[in-house]
């Protein structure tokens, strides 16, 4: 009589679930909805920030984002940043080291089909040479995940850029850059509008100080160092440096003095009677 052959059963269950596509547990739907719900409600540049280091790290765990608006294809368009290391101003010109990346990601992006880009800091080493991949090195983003609003033409299309993701993109996080996208497009296509619609209606159409501006600009008034600035509100005397030459470029004046004076102009401190201490 032949002998038959034990089949043990798999016990290898050690695939990674990045790999694999995106079946949400019940709790992951819970959570997408709510991420869905929430950025209906978006209108303003600050909420979208708020939204995307909230909600949306559920899904795309990251530290810094890169966003284009405009035209694509003919590439025009706008590009606006938001980064937990340094929330960038949105009417700061970007590093041209940045702005450089930002050209090859698009190129690529496209090249792709306009499909979903994932670029693991680890496979990059094999493709070292490729212009892409050297900027992204130059830059330090490490992980990164690129995807945009697909078909899309014209003036209002969008592409978004995560950086320093968590860990490293895979088909997961390709299927979940797919489903998130239509809300990403029209959450920041409505902060963008009204961002427009402000500035259209302000006096001299220079653009608003935010909240930590104005603290910073009444330290400033007051005549505080960077250092004592940054002591009052918890900050690095770097930090206050950084966002001083931020202001600087806003208001469109080249030293403290002007901006102060400029501030005045503007009524910036009417409003708010506390120092900087009192934020």
């Amino acid at each position: 009589m032949q002998s038959k052959v034990k089949v043990e059963p798999r016990t290898d269950f050690s695939r990674d679930p990045e790999d694999s596509a995106f079946a949400p547990t019940p709790q992951e739907l819970e959570r997408l909805l709510f991420a869905v719900e929430s950025s209906l409600q978006i209108n303003k540049r600050f909420q979208f920030f708020l939204w995307a280091q909230g909600v949306l790290q559920n899904f795309i765990a990251h530290s810094t984002m890169l966003c284009l608006v405009g035209n694509l294809d003919s590439r025009s368009y706008r590009t606006d940043m938001f980064s937990t290391d340094s929330v960038a101003n949105s009417d700061a010109p970007l590093d041209p080291s940045i702005q450089h990346f930002v050209e090859l990601a698009l190129e690529d992006w496209i090249s792709n089909g306009r499909r979903p880009l994932l670029l693991s800091a680890e496979a990059q080493k094999l493709r070292a040479s490729e212009p892409l991949i050297q900027s992204l090195w130059e830059l330090g983003l490490g992980n990164v995940l690129v995807h945009g609003s697909g078909e899309l033409r014209g003036a209002n299309a969008t592409l978004f850029i995560f950086g320093r993701l968590e860990r490293a993109p895979r088909r997961r996080a390709s299927d979940i850059a797919e489903i998130l996208m239509p809300y990403l497009h029209f959450a920041m296509y409505r902060s963008q509008l009204s961002e427009r619609e402000d500035a259209a209606n302000r006096p001299n159409g220079l653009p608003a100080l935010s909240l930590r501006e104005v603290q910073i600009m009444m330290g400033v008034r007051d005549g505080k160092t960077n250092s004592e600035i940054g002591l009052l509100l918890d900050i690095s005397p770097l930090t206050v440096k950084n966002h001083i030459q931020r202001i600087l470029r806003k208001l469109g004046v080249g030293n403290r003095t002007q901006a102060v004076t400029r501030c005045l102009s503007m009524g910036v401190f009417e409003n708010i009677s506390t120092s900087p201490s009192g934020a």
